[in-house]
């Protein structure tokens, strides 16, 4: 407890400035930590090694602040990422310090990356990259007018229209500069009244790329070389229900959705892919997989604006929901994590809206085969019979989107701390919610996972006109008081944050927390890849299982990650 007034006369000024000074540094040490006993106490070596690289930390963040405070620059997460991003990676501002803080977050491992779409998961720079690459089949788009920048693999139709094939469009000068803006939010969208307007836009963009196999399966397979290359060695990946315009005859579609679970398939082939190239290039040097691969889960998704008490879209919401249950109660029991619901908050459904029918209705009911097919009722009896007359809410884990907004009115995130039990994307307006920020915080002295862990997206939250100063971003606060986080990149082809070094950098800049808050954050995060290695749920955790996680977390990822950084600062060893 901080010492009050009559602390300072009867124990003296002096004495009593530095009992607060050690309150304050511990508390700083801490943060939200103290739920995850044994974290912060380092002993040793570990715990030499650790002071040495926060002063490293510590002293570069200074001379930022120093530069900002002397009116020399503005501070970094003042200023939107995608700006600064460019100023100091394509030579405008030649910035030493930027490159080795940013050399120290690249070379952390990061546990898992726990939120990022499907289809805006590989940076913009590589997916130009591949559709410069790609001829079979020929890619073409529209380059004027309300469609521009729609791509899909169907030629024109008048050959003195505007669609034409992007080979022939990326010809002209300046046209990659073009697509690349068609593809990110950044300088020239911030004439958009709603950002969230030219965000949805891009996923239009993009999407009927995404019917061809191939293309689906190298997007994803250097999305995760991507990752492996910036230390991340899980993933959960929302995705959406993905239909391949030709497959193999074989692959045979689910009964109820009418949906074949093959884009899952190719998930697993192209991570399976990814890794082998991964091992080939650190073969020699370089980060190895602590644990030999890549860990993949998927999070299947349903959009917002699919409306609950519309006949036709509640259909189609149970459907999809029961879809991904038979697929989890079947060879996708490991793969797949949860089930969430997608895209912009405030022009979409509220979450409570899916009470009834959705979230607490009994799974495989409520729908009929319109075709009357045998095999269709036959079935959705076997699965219901194999769920046990359950809601849905027990058969599948609910990972809500909620919490993104800036409206008062927006409740979401009480019905996601309700609803979901490990994770909440986003969150950060927990904090104008007393009620569920309390749960959070009794939760620090109950069980492991009591209330969701929040997957704060930093960048995301800026670039989408939340935090315009990452300094007030409200998770720095959520943390402080109890709520555990981890670091996600939301969608990185659209906001220009390829793995999750540049979302670890801005918040780190943007907080107090220094060395131990990396280490918390990276933490929280591993413990969901182990319990994905353990296929065990952290509900059923037990002490000895919890301290076999921490030791593996430190010997695998964390006293390998402080070794690096004493010899890449030239430290004395220790």
């Amino acid at each position: 407890m901080i010492l009050l007034n009559d602390d300072y006369v009867e124990l003296g000024l002096d004495s009593a400035v530095r009992q607060n000074s050690m309150i304050l540094d511990r508390d700083k040490s801490k943060w939200f930590y103290k739920k995850w006993h044994g974290l912060t106490e380092s002993r040793g070596r570990e715990e030499k090694l650790e002071n040495q690289l926060r002063g490293h930390l510590k002293y570069m963040k200074d001379l930022y602040r120093a530069s900002y405070e002397r009116s020399i620059i503005p501070y970094p997460t003042s200023v939107p990422f995608a700006d600064y991003k460019e100023k100091m990676e394509k030579g405008e501002r030649k910035d030493p310090v930027y490159d080795t803080l940013m050399e120290v977050f690249r070379r952390l491992p990061k546990g898992g990356l726990l939120h990022v779409h499907s289809a805006a998961a590989l940076s913009a720079e590589e997916l130009i990259s591949l559709l410069k690459e790609w001829s079979d089949p020929a890619i073409f788009i529209e380059t004027e007018g309300k469609f521009a920048g729609k791509m899909d693999y169907q030629p024109p139709e008048d050959q003195t229209g505007t669609k034409m094939a992007l080979a022939v469009f990326l010809e002209y000068v300046g046209a990659e500069n073009r697509l690349k803006e068609w593809l990110t939010v950044g300088a020239h969208t911030d004439h958009v009244p709603y950002i969230w307007d030219a965000f949805n836009q891009i996923f239009m963009r993009t999407s009927d790329l995404f019917t061809n196999r191939n293309f689906y399966f190298e997007y994803h397979r250097r999305f995760f070389l991507e990752c492996m290359r910036d230390r991340i060695d899980y993933v959960e990946l929302r995705c959406g229900f993905q239909n391949f315009t030709t497959h193999e005859e074989w692959v045979q579609h689910d009964v109820i959705l009418d949906q074949s679970p093959e884009f899952l398939d190719v998930l697993i082939a192209a991570r399976d892919a990814a890794v082998a190239v991964y091992q080939q290039e650190t073969a020699k040097g370089g980060w190895k997989l602590p644990s030999g691969s890549m860990e993949l889960g998927v999070i299947l998704c349903a959009r917002r604006d699919l409306d609950a008490d519309v006949d036709r879209d509640k259909e189609k919401l149970m459907k999809k929901i029961d879809t991904a249950i038979c697929w989890k109660l079947g060879p996708y029991l490991e793969l797949i994590k949860g089930f969430d619901f997608v895209s912009e908050e405030d022009r979409g459904k509220a979450s409570y809206t899916y009470y009834h029918d959705i979230f607490y209705g009994t799974a495989f009911d409520g729908y009929k085969d319109k075709n009357n097919k045998a095999e269709f009722t036959s079935l959705k009896n076997q699965y219901k019979e194999q769920a046990g007359d359950k809601p849905r809410i027990r058969l599948i884990e609910l990972m809500l989107h909620a919490g993104e907004s800036l409206w008062m009115e927006q409740e979401n995130i009480v019905d996601a701390k309700i609803a979901s039990r490990y994770r909440m994307g986003h969150g950060f307006q927990t904090l104008e919610y007393p009620g569920a920020l309390l749960s959070y915080q009794f939760a620090t002295r109950d069980s492991m996972m009591e209330g969701p862990v929040l997957e704060v997206c930093p960048i995301s939250n800026q670039m989408l006109r939340y935090f315009p100063d990452i300094r007030n971003h409200y998770a720095l606060m959520l943390m402080k008081m109890g709520v555990p986080c981890v670091i996600a990149n939301d969608d990185p082809q659209i906001l220009g944050n390829p793995g999750l070094s540049y979302d670890f950098w801005e918040m780190f800049m943007a907080s107090d927390g220094g060395l131990m808050m990396l280490k918390g954050l990276v933490f929280t995060a591993y413990l969901f890849q182990y319990q994905a290695r353990i296929t065990l749920p952290l509900s059923e955790w037990n002490n000895d299982i919890y301290d076999t996680c921490l030791q593996a977390f430190e010997g695998l990822y964390w006293m390998p990650y402080l070794q690096e950084m004493n010899v890449f600062f030239g430290d004395p060893q220790v």
